[in-house]
């Protein structure tokens, strides 16, 4: 529990610290980012881009399995096109059958993104993601690296279309219950994932669904399917509520190795 009130702290700190370091402007368009799909274009030098996910899922698999999580995650403009990415997910509860309850800081790392090109009639706007997880799992005993290739291309004036393609090396210490020794083991990920988006109200209320897939290494692949709507509240009257996005999505698996069902709300806001 200390470790999650200090996690919040840090998190507290850095927003009212950035707040107070840039001006009243602000750019609406990053709020529109899917909950599981990057977008390439990054935040302005000096804003902040900020959002707040609860997630849920269960998986009926001969047990019942129920996950509930809370990512955080900051986007910081330091340069026209590069950003630093603070991120952390909390575990805030894993429960299933056979097995105590479980909850706890589950990741917290950071990372940079630079895009690299611009889009044109052709070629999309297009970004790479380098990001380092120093602790990984509910009792830090991981590390983790990833790098992600991101893709946005606007087909017509009321459609876009995001991609991401991300390979993820995550080590951790494990138990070896025969010997009784700690050993080091290596999983490999390879995810991607698709989010074709309709701008039903420009700017304002966007519907779309994401295709999201990972890929062991050694393992099964899981694969879901998330139906969202994004909502923006646009108003010069108060800032808490300027450039400000309500998200909402509900993920199903479709394979057999993947969730049943699940849902995710966000909420997010450009500084």
């Amino acid at each position: 529990m200390k470790k999650i009130f200090a996690f919040l702290y840090v998190i507290g700190l850095l927003f009212i610290n950035f707040y107070l370091c840039v001006g009243s402007d602000v750019f609406a368009a990053h709020i529109l980012e899917p909950l599981g799909t990057e977008i390439a274009a990054t935040p302005p030098r000096g804003r902040i881009f900020g959002q707040v996910r609860y997630e849920f899922s269960r998986e009926e698999n001969g047990a019942l399995k129920d996950i509930h999580l809370l990512p955080v995650e900051l986007e910081i403009g330091i340069g026209e096109r590069t950003q630093l990415n603070l991120e952390g997910g909390i575990l805030l509860r894993e429960k299933e059958t056979g097995y105590p309850k479980d909850s706890g800081v589950e990741e917290i790392g950071f990372g940079i993104k630079h895009r690299f090109l611009d889009e044109t009639r052709i070629l999309p706007d297009a970004a790479f993601g380098a990001e380092f997880s120093p602790s990984t799992g509910v009792n830090g005993n991981g590390h983790g690296m990833k790098g992600t290739v991101i893709f946005s291309k606007n087909l017509h004036p009321g459609f876009v279309i995001h991609f991401n393609g991300a390979y993820e090396l995550e080590t951790e210490r494990e138990f070896d219950g025969a010997t009784g020794t700690e050993e080091v083991v290596n999983h490999t990920i390879w995810s991607y994932s698709v989010a074709p988006m309709i701008k039903v109200i420009p700017d304002r209320l966007m519907v779309l669904a994401e295709l999201n897939g990972q890929s062991p290494a050694f393992g099964d692949t899981e694969l879901t399917l998330a139906p969202e709507v994004i909502g923006v509240i646009q108003t010069e009257t108060f800032f808490t509520l300027q450039n400000l996005a309500f998200k909402l999505a509900v993920p199903f698996g479709l394979n057999e190795h993947s969730p049943d069902i699940g849902v995710k709300f966000g909420i997010s806001k450009l500084f």
